[in-house]
């Protein structure tokens, strides 16, 4: 009978489990592989231009008198690519020579303001929209609007107010103005004009 050698057998043992492992390791290894790839593609847009242009032609008189019309022009112009809607307000501030803000209640001390409504029309919070009887009418680009404002006009009945003097001997009455009334005072017209894109005028207004 052959005599086994058990050392050699052990060592058989080892070499078949160190292939095993390697075999498995080499099998995990293979799921792992795949391939990959990576890629970015640029694109350049631009984006439409928007812009305009705001004119006023207006020239204020250093002695605006009661009765006294102003024709004035302020217009927007479409610069840019883009089709816009437009609205506009006014406000106006009184201010006496002595600085102080005086009321600019409708009434004697107030400016008739004539605005160019056949192409703005009066909304029910202060602007007037450039729009027809169908809706706000697009400022396409290289247009320009008609004037918001068409004229003003001081009215008749605007006070002065005077400080009197009497000479000592009573026979010279001399009014001079107190610098706080309506007389030498300033009269600031502000034009507010706001553009959007006009697709969305409907949205945003």
């Amino acid at each position: 009978m052959k005599k086994i050698n058990k050392s050699n057998e052990k060592r058989n043992k080892k070499k078949l489990l160190i292939v095993t492992g390697i075999s498995a390791l080499t099998i995990l290894g293979g799921t792992l592989a795949y391939f990959t790839t990576h890629t970015e593609i640029g694109s350049l847009i631009k984006t439409a231009l928007y812009q305009h242009n705001v004119v006023k032609t207006f020239e204020a008189p250093e002695d605006w008198q009661p009765g006294e019309t102003l024709n004035t022009s302020f217009t927007i112009t479409n610069t840019g690519n883009v089709d816009m809607a437009l609205r506009a307000k006014y406000t106006e501030k009184w201010t006496s020579a002595n600085g102080n803000d005086l009321p600019t209640t409708k009434g004697n001390f107030n400016v008739a303001i004539i605005a160019r409504e056949a192409h703005w029309i009066p909304g029910d919070n202060g602007y007037y929209y450039y729009r027809n009887v169908n809706g706000n009418i697009p400022l396409k680009p290289n247009e320009t609007s008609p004037s918001f404002i068409e004229k003003i006009t001081l009215l008749d009945g605007t006070e002065a107010t005077l400080d009197k003097t009497v000479s000592d001997d009573g026979n010279t009455i001399t009014y001079t103005s107190s610098g706080r009334g309506y007389d030498n005072a300033t009269y600031t017209l502000t034009i507010q004009f706001e553009t959007i894109q006009f697709d969305q005028a409907d949205n945003i207004w």
